[in-house]
């Protein structure tokens, strides 16, 4: 059985491929929370496996640990059924991860997610913990804000409304879970959401306010055209732009981390 998922695997599975060269874990977080009403709790959970997973296998040298979730999701608590951690207990989680992993001999890092909520947090934490282990390459995936660019990029590609893709429960999300378990998806009751430029005023009451604010019902685009071929482009377009910017971080601590080296030596003589 060929699978990229830690969890999926044996003890003596994961030391084999760390002789051979496997140096690299993959961690996302992702979240327990609602996704409108014709789409599950566990969207983003089931959504951050398939990127996890295919993330690791892009980067060749990859294992993808157990999700991370519930993640940070208090703009979502005005729906039943969102959970969401303390930012403290969500911390110390990804560094629990990132502290075995190093103690297991892993030596890059990628630290990525599947819901929005999480990208900030992830990207203080990898700041911080790469200070704690200089000698390991702990980066992030995408940002927000690119991951929202591309998310308006794919609705020009596909000749899309403005804001069908709004990032919530909206076309692509919808697409892509058609995509991976069509069975996951109440076709009957996808509705129209909010749909409109994530300008940064809205994405603040989105945040700030609670996701109630601006969707009553939980919904940011419009899935009520969702279908699983328009999900498998989604998922290899946003795959790439994931793959792309792993590897420019990677390539980046690579070069700061040899500046410093060549710094250290010169200060030596």
């Amino acid at each position: 059985m060929k699978t990229y998922l830690l969890e999926e695997m044996t003890w003596p599975e994961i030391q084999a491929a760390m002789k051979n060269g496997c140096d690299t874990v993959v961690i996302y977080a992702a979240s327990i929370e609602q996704h409108g009403p014709a789409l599950p709790e566990m969207t983003d959970t089931i959504l951050g496996y398939a990127a996890a997973s295919d993330l690791a296998k892009r980067l060749g040298n990859a294992l993808a640990a157990p999700l991370i979730r519930p993640g940070l999701s208090a703009h979502h608590m005005c729906f039943p059924g969102s959970i969401t951690l303390r930012p403290e207990t969500f911390r110390a989680v990804v560094e629990d991860y990132i502290s075995a992993y190093v103690h297991h001999g892993f030596r890059t890092i990628v630290l990525a997610s599947s819901h929005g909520g999480n990208f900030r947090a992830l990207e203080e934490i990898a700041q911080q913990q790469s200070e704690q282990y200089p000698h390991v390459r702990i980066v992030c995936g995408c940002s927000l804000e690119e991951l929202d660019a591309a998310l308006a990029e794919v609705e020009v590609l596909e000749g899309l409304p403005v804001g069908t893709c709004g990032g919530h429960a909206c076309d692509w999300e919808t697409s892509v879970m058609m995509m991976l378990n069509e069975d996951y998806v109440r076709r009957e009751k996808l509705q129209r959401g909010h749909v409109g430029a994530l300008t940064e005023e809205l994405l603040h009451r989105f945040f700030e306010d609670g996701v109630m604010s601006v969707s009553e019902i939980g919904v940011m685009g419009d899935p009520t055209g969702a279908d699983a071929a328009r999900g498998i482009r989604y998922f290899q377009y946003m795959q790439d732009m994931q793959e792309k910017a792993v590897r420019k971080h990677l390539m980046e601590w690579d070069k700061k981390s040899a500046i410093s080296m060549l710094n250290n030596s010169f200060s030596y003589w």
